[in-house]
């Protein structure tokens, strides 16, 4: 029950009793009579302070008790929420591996989570002939075991990266520079996967790194084939962080 109408009451009858201190002592009643009556008054307002403090405490207390309540609720839906979300990465990195054994792809393809992301790391040697950016029939085969476990993260923010080795380009080449081929590859396996109605069109981006961010030694021909990649990230989908 609200108990807001006890502070203008109190405030009241604490006024008529300052009214009748003050019709006493214009009465000149017994001065010992006027002190004891000074006194109780005293005690009485004393109690009624006291009171309206315990009042406001309570409301106080009670407003940042409802505050924290909220806060703590909120925090523990987006715990929720977000947990969700890297169950679901979790399970889809889970499924493409299996695929990804079942088609003889773990040499040539490798699935982990990063920073809450999933990454998918596919060899270029299995995508693309030397200098192209064409993918084979033989190619796009093997790649549709993919389909089916990253239709269901389709709506989350998806980034196609492209990286080549440190080689040059051969004179014939029609890619001016391996930024170049690593874009123009990049986004074969983007079109690729929005052609088949794997991945929204709206929801990609392309990066092209070209030579630059190997991830092994291009002092030697396996590190080299360690770095003509082309990776694909499903980051977390925003609405869900």
């Amino acid at each position: 029950m609200d108990e807001g109408w006890l502070l203008p009451y109190s405030d009241m009858l604490t006024l008529l009793l300052a009214l009748f201190i003050v019709l006493f002592a214009m009465a000149k009643v017994d001065n010992t009579k006027f002190q004891k009556f000074k006194s109780e008054f005293g005690t009485l307002l004393s109690t009624h302070q006291s009171s309206n403090s315990i009042i406001s405490i309570g409301k106080k207390n009670k407003a940042q008790g409802s505050t924290l309540s909220s806060a703590s609720s909120l925090e523990s839906s987006s715990s929720i929420t977000s947990q969700s979300t890297n169950n679901q990465l979790m399970v889809i990195k889970q499924q493409l591996a299996t695929n990804l054994q079942n088609s003889g792809l773990t040499n040539s393809v490798s699935v982990y989570i990063k920073s809450n992301d999933l990454h998918i790391v596919i060899n270029s040697n299995i995508l693309f002939d030397s200098g192209s950016a064409t993918l084979s029939e033989s190619t796009q085969s093997l790649l549709t075991s993919l389909f089916n476990p990253l239709k269901a993260v389709s709506t989350n923010p998806i980034i196609i990266a492209g990286y080549t080795d440190n080689q040059p380009l051969k004179l014939n080449s029609i890619y001016k520079s391996n930024w170049e081929l690593s874009s123009a590859r990049a986004i074969s396996v983007m079109n690729f996967f929005v052609d088949n109605k794997v991945f929204n069109e709206d929801n990609i981006s392309i990066q092209a790194y070209g030579e630059n961010k190997p991830k092994d030694t291009n002092a030697t021909a396996a590190g080299r084939s360690n770095n003509r990649r082309v990776e694909i990230i499903v980051e977390k989908n925003s609405s869900n962080s």
